[in-house]
C-alpha cells in the first residue's frame, strides 16, 4: 500500500478509527492476517479483561432468600439465535418445523406472547440478561448479571457456546460468558455466516456437566440456531423442505431456497433443544429448562414478503416475535405452583427476563419486582418497547408495528451479520 494511500487513512476523524479501517482492508493480505488477527485478539481482550474487573466492583443483591436453598437443583437456559417463532409448528405454523416440541406439548410450558426488544444479539442479551431495559438500558454495566444472581444463590454456573467468541462485535457476550465458573467455546470460526457448525456439538460438554458431583447447577447453552446462512445450520438429514409445500404464495422462485433453508434450520433447532430436555430429563433432577430465542428474523414472511434479515430501522414482527417454552422435572414441580396457564398470553418483553427467571427459581431480592415476571400473580403489562433505547424518542411499542411492503427489499447481508452478535 503506497504513501498516498496511507495519508488517506490518517486523515480519519481519530487515530482508533484510521487504525480500524487500515487493518480490515490489509485483513485478507495473507502477511498481514496473523499480526492483525493477534492486534486484535489483544485489544478485545483488554477490552473484556475492564468488563470483567468492573462486574467484579458491582454489589451483590440485597437479601437474596432462596426457597429451595440446600437442595439438589440443576437449572437450564437455552438462548436461541435468529428464531421467528412463527415459524415454528409449536406455535402454529403449517409446517411440521417442531415435531419433537410438538410430541411433547404436554410437558410444556409455551408462551405465545413474547418479543424481543432488540433485533440483534449482543444489545438483546445486555437487557435478557441483566436488569437494564429500553428505559434503563446501562444498567448491565452496573448491576448483577444473570450468572452473577446463580452464583449467589449458591450455584456452579456453566456457560456453552457454539457462537463465536472474541471478536469486536461479541467482546460484551464473552464476558458474559467469563462471569462464568466453566466454558466450553465451541466455535473458532472467522466467519460463522459462511461455515456450517451445527449446534449439536453442544450435547457432549452439556453430558459432561450434567455428570459431575455439583449439587447446584446454573447451565446457559447458547445456540448458534438459525443463524443465516441457514443452508449452514443444520447437516443434510435436515434437508427436508425442499418444495413448496406449506409455502405462502408470495413466496417466488428465487427466494424459495432460501425460504425452505430457514425452515430446514428451524426443524434442526427443534431436534437440538428437544435433545437437551431429553438429555436433562434422563438425569431426573430437581429443575428446569427454558428456551427462548435472543430474537426472530424476517424471511420472506407472508406480511411482509420481500424482507430478508433484520432492520431496526424498519421492523416487523417476524424480526421480534420469540419463542419461549419451560420444561420443567416432576420434582420441581412438586415443591411450588406450576400452572402458568393463566400466564400464557401474557404480552411480555424479554428485557425484563431476569425477574422472570428469578420468581422461576425460587429467588426473591429488593431488587426483584414481581410486576415484571411473566409468571407473577402481580404481572403487570406494559408497552412492548422496542427500537434503540440510546435514542428514546425512536422508541415504540411492538404493538405499532403494522404490515407493510416496502419499496425496496430489505436484505441485510454483512449489515445483519454485524449487528447480529
Amino acid at each position: 500500500m503506497g504513501y498516498e494511500a496511507t495519508r488517506q487513512y490518517f486523515k480519519r476523524p481519530d487515530l482508533q478509527t484510521a487504525i480500524d479501517e487500515f487493518e480490515e482492508n490489509i485483513e485478507a493480505a495473507s502477511p498481514w492476517q496473523l499480526l492483525v488477527g493477534y492486534h486484535q485478539y489483544r485489544r478485545q481482550l483488554e477490552n473484556m479483561e475492564g468488563l470483567l474487573a468492573s462486574q467484579e466492583r458491582i454489589p451483590p443483591l440485597e437479601h437474596l432468600v432462596d426457597a429451595h436453598a440446600g437442595q439438589p437443583a440443576t437449572l437450564v437456559l437455552v438462548i436461541g439465535e435468529s428464531t421467528n417463532r412463527q415459524r415454528q409448528s409449536l406455535y402454529g405454523y403449517p409446517r411440521p418445523t417442531t415435531p419433537n416440541l410438538d410430541k411433547m406439548r404436554s410437558e410444556l410450558q409455551v408462551f405465545d406472547n413474547v418479543v424481543t426488544p432488540r433485533p440483534y444479539t449482543i444489545e438483546a442479551l445486555e437487557q435478557v440478561l441483566t436488569f437494564a431495559d429500553q428505559e434503563h438500558p446501562d444498567l448491565y454495566l452496573t448491576t448483577p448479571s444473570l450468572i452473577s444472581l446463580m452464583k449467589q444463590a449458591g450455584y456452579k454456573t456453566y456457560w456453552i457456546t457454539n457462537q463465536q467468541t472474541i471478536t469486536k462485535r461479541n467482546t460484551m457476550l464473552t464476558t458474559f460468558s467469563k462471569q462464568a465458573d466453566e466454558q466450553f467455546y465451541l466455535n473458532n470460526n472467522r466467519d460463522q455466516n459462511l461455515t456450517s457448525k451445527y449446534d449439536g456439538d453442544v450435547f457432549e460438554p452439556f453430558a459432561q456437566l450434567l455428570a459431575e458431583d455439583a449439587p447446584r447447577k446454573f447451565v446457559i447453552v447458547h445456540l448458534l440456531g438459525t443463524h443465516m446462512r441457514y443452508h449452514y445450520r443444520y447437516p443434510e438429514e435436515f434437508n427436508r423442505f425442499t418444495d413448496r409445500t406449506g409455502v405462502p404464495a408470495n413466496v417466488t422462485d428465487d427466494q424459495l431456497p432460501t425460504y425452505n433453508s430457514y425452515d430446514n434450520a428451524v426443524l434442526y433447532n427443534d431436534y437440538v433443544v428437544s435433545s437437551l430436555i431429553e438429555r436433562l430429563r434422563a438425569t431426573d433432577p430437581n429443575g428446569f429448562l427454558l428456551y427462548l430465542s435472543d430474537h426472530g428474523e424476517a424471511v420472506f414472511d407472508a406480511a411482509n414478503p420481500d424482507i430478508l434479515g433484520r432492520n431496526e430501522e424498519a421492523p416487523t414482527g417476524p424480526m421480534y416475535t420469540v419463542p419461549f417454552i419451560v420444561w420443567s422435572s416432576p420434582r420441581w414441580q412438586a415443591q411450588q405452583a406450576w400452572d402458568f396457564s393463566a400466564s400464557l398470553h401474557r404480552p411480555y418483553s424479554s428485557s425484563h427476563f431476569i425477574h422472570t427467571w428469578a420468581d422461576l427459581a425460587g429467588l426473591r431480592f429488593d431488587e426483584f419486582d414481581p410486576s415484571k415476571s411473566l409468571v407473577n400473580a402481580e404481572f403487570k403489562a406494559r408497552p412492548l418497547l422496542i427500537g434503540n433505547p440510546q435514542h428514546p424518542k425512536s422508541l415504540i411499542d411492538f404493538s405499532l408495528i403494522k404490515p407493510k411492503k416496502p419499496k425496496e427489499l430489505v436484505q441485510q447481508k454483512r449489515e445483519t451479520e454485524d449487528r447480529t452478535l
